[in-house]
C-alpha cells in the first residue's frame, strides 16, 4: 500500500480535470485553465490506485452509519434516521473522485491494444461506482457525464435508471470479454486484485449477477437474460476470489477509521451499538458468529431486582424521535455493542464476496430465474460466511491486544487472552450450527426467501448500501421500528434526494427528472427496480416501553 503515498501529488494536480459535468456555465471557464496537467504526464496506474483507495478504503461505509439503520444493521449516532434532507456524499464522490477519473483512464487507454486490460478493468469499476449512485438516487446523469473536456455538457440530462442498468449489463459483458491474460495489467497498482485478469473477470460477472437479481421485480426477463449465461466457474465462488482491499497502517487515512476513533478517544471509547435485525439474525439462530460480531450488554442490575435477567446479546431497534418510554428500555448499556474486532487497524473493506454470490444463486434458483439447487447454494453461502468469519478472527487476533489495552488500560494479558478465547468459534459450535434447522431451507417459497435474505444480511456487513438495497428489493429481513415522530414518521426511506445544488446548476434536467417521479423529490419515492408490490413487511415484534430508565447500580 506504500503506492498510496505517491498518489497525493498527482491527485492535487488532476482534481480540476475530473470535476463533474453537472456544473453552471461559469465552470466552463474554470475547467480550461492555462496550466492544466497534460495527458502525456498522467500515470494511469497511480490514477487507478487513487480511485480504489478513495472509493473502497476511505469512502466505503463502515457498518456504523445512518444508511445501515434502514436495514437494521446499525444504530444512528445522530439518532435521526427519519429526518428528511439531502445526502450528497455519494453523489459528489461518484462524479468528482470515481467515475470521472475512471472515464479518463478509459480514454487514455482505449486506442492502445496493449492497454486493453487497464481499459476493461476501469470500465468494470466504473459500473460498480455508478451502480451504488443510481441505487441511492434513482435517475442520475449518466450518458452525458464524464465526457472529455472539449465535449463536456454542463447541464447533463438525468437518465432513467432502467436505461442506466441496461448499459451496466452491456458494459460488464463487453469488459469481461475484453480482458486478455497476454496483455499487461495494473499489477501492484491494483489494490483489489493486483492486476489478476481472471479475478477481475469473475468480479465483472458476479457484479452482473448482483445487478440482474436487483431488477427481477421490475423486469424479470431482463434479470434472466443477464444471469442465464453465467456458470459457477464464471463467478466469485471462493474466498480467494473475493473483492476487497485491506486497510493499511502506512498512513492514518489508509487504516480502519474505527481504529482511528479508538486512538482519538482512548479509554473513553465506546463502540457503536448493534442493530436488532442483524443481532437477531445471529442470536435467534444460535449462530457461533454472534460473539465475534457483538459483545454482551454491559448493564448489571442490583440484587433487589431478581426478576430482571442479565441482558446478554440484545440489539437496538430502529428508533429516532420516539417517546422517552421507548428509549428507556434500550439505554443504560442494556444493548449490545459491536465487538472490538471491528476496531483493529487492518481490516477488510469489501466490494463483493463469494458468500453473497451463493445467496444470489440460491434466490435465483428458488424463483426459477436460472437452473440450480437453491438449498445447495444456500448451504454454500452459509459455509462461505463461516469461513470469512474464521479469517476475520485470525486477522484480528494479533491486533486486538493493542486495541483492548487502549480501551481498557486496566486489563491484564490474562484478561485479554480470556476474551480472545471466548470470541473464537470452535469446530463443535460450527458443526452444531450447520446441522441446525437454520442451515436448511423450509416452508413456502416466500419463507425460504426470508431465510436466504436473513443470512445474506450477515455476509453483506458492513456494506450498508447493499444491505439497504436488498431490504428495499425484498422487504427482508424485517426491521423493528419505533413510533417515530420525525419527518418521515418512522417510514424507512427508499431513495435519497438529489442534491439541492442541482436545482440551480442543472435546473432544466432536474425539472425533467422531477416530472418523471410526480413533480416532487422525496425519500419515500421508489427507484425503478424497487418494484416489489408487497414490501415493506411489518416486524412481528413490538418496541418495548418503560416508564423509567433501568437502574444499573446499587443505591
Amino acid at each position: 500500500m506504500n503506492i498510496l503515498r505517491k498518489i497525493k501529488f498527482i491527485c492535487s494536480l488532476t482534481l480540476a480535470v475530473f470535476l463533474s459535468n453537472a456544473c453552471t456555465e461559469d465552470f466552463e471557464e474554470l475547467n480550461t485553465p492555462s496550466d492544466l496537467i497534460t495527458e502525456d504526464v498522467i500515470n494511469v496506474n497511480l490514477l487507478f490506485t487513487r480511485v480504489e483507495q478513495q472509493a473502497v478504503v476511505s469512502d466505503s461505509p463502515n457498518g456504523r452509519g445512518t444508511i445501515g439503520n434502514y436495514s437494521g444493521i446499525s444504530v444512528s449516532g445522530a439518532n435521526r434516521p427519519f429526518q428528511d434532507g439531502t445526502f450528497d456524499d455519494v453523489w459528489n464522490d461518484t462524479y468528482i473522485t470515481y467515475t470521472n477519473n475512471l472515464a479518463y483512464i478509459i480514454r487514455l487507454t482505449q486506442d492502445d491494444p496493449e492497454l486493453v486490460n487497464k481499459k476493461a478493468i476501469a470500465r468494470i469499476l466504473k459500473v460498480w461506482a455508478f451502480a451504488r449512485a443510481t441505487d441511492i438516487y434513482g435517475d442520475i446523469p449518466y450518458f452525458e457525464s464524464n465526457l472529455p473536456q472539449d465535449e463536456a455538457i454542463f447541464t447533463p440530462q438525468y437518465d432513467t435508471q432502467e436505461s442506466i442498468y441496461r448499459d451496466f449489463f452491456k458494459e460488464l459483458k463487453e469488459a469481461a470479454a475484453e480482458l486478455d491474460p497476454t496483455m499487461e495489467s495494473y499489477g501492484s497498482a491494483d489494490l483489489i486484485y493486483q492486476g489478476d485478469i481472471e479475478k477481475w473477470r469473475k468480479f465483472a460477472n458476479s457484479l452482473r449477477l448482483r445487478l440482474a437479481l436487483r431488477v427481477r421485480y421490475a423486469d424479470e426477463q431482463l434479470a434472466k437474460e443477464n444471469m442465464s449465461d453465467l456458470q459457477e466457474s464464471d463467478l466469485i465462488t471462493s474466498r480467494e476470489d473475493d473483492a476487497y482491499i485491506m486497510t493499511s497502517t502506512d498512513l492514518p487515512e489508509n487504516q480502519n477509521d474505527g481504529y482511528n476513533s479508538v486512538i482519538n478517544s482512548g479509554a473513553s471509547f465506546n463502540p457503536a451499538m448493534i442493530g436488532k435485525t442483524l443481532l437477531d439474525a445471529f442470536h435467534d439462530n444460535n449462530d457461533p458468529r454472534t460473539k465475534l460480531f457483538a459483545d454482551t450488554a454491559k448493564a448489571e442490575f442490583p440484587a433487589e431486582m431478581p426478576d430482571v435477567d442479565y441482558f446478554g446479546y440484545r440489539g437496538h431497534p430502529l428508533l429516532g424521535l420516539v417517546p422517552v418510554e421507548e428509549k428507556y428500555p434500550y439505554g443504560y448499556e442494556s444493548v449490545s455493542r459491536l465487538s472490538s474486532f471491528w476496531f483493529v487497524p487492518v481490516i477488510e473493506r469489501p466490494l463483493l464476496r463469494s458468500s453473497e454470490v451463493y445467496f444470489a444463486l440460491a434466490e435465483a434458483s428458488l424463483f426459477g430465474l436460472r437452473s440450480g439447487d437453491a438449498q445447495e447454494y444456500y448451504r454454500k453461502g452459509i459455509e462461505a460466511g463461516i469461513q470469512w468469519a474464521q479469517e476475520f478472527y485470525e486477522m484480528g487476533e494479533s491486533q486486538l491486544p493493542e486495541v483492548l489495552k487502549i480501551i481498557h488500560p486496566e486489563w491484564t494479558d490474562e484478561d485479554i487472552n480470556k476474551l480472545l478465547t471466548h470470541k473464537a468459534m470452535t469446530a463443535e459450535e460450527i458443526d452444531t450450527f450447520l446441522a441446525s434447522p437454520t442451515a436448511t431451507l423450509s416452508g413456502s417459497q416466500e419463507v425460504k426467501l426470508e431465510q436466504i435474505m436473513t443470512q445474506k444480511l450477515i455476509v453483506l456487513y458492513p456494506m450498508e448500501y447493499q444491505a439497504w438495497a436488498e431490504w428495499r428489493r425484498t422487504g427482508y429481513p424485517r426491521v423493528l421500528v419505533g413510533s417515530d415522530d420525525d419527518d418521515l414518521q418512522g417510514t424507512i426511506p427508499r431513495k435519497q434526494r438529489w442534491p439541492d445544488t442541482e436545482m440551480s446548476v442543472n435546473s432544466q434536467s432536474y425539472q425533467e427528472a422531477l416530472s418523471r417521479i410526480g413533480g416532487e423529490d422525496g425519500k419515500l419515492i421508489r427507484v425503478w427496480w424497487d418494484a416489489n408490490p408487497n414490501v415493506p413487511y411489518k416486524h412481528p415484534g413490538e418496541v418495548e416501553k418503560r416508564d423509567e430508565p433501568w437502574v444499573t447500580t446499587d443505591e
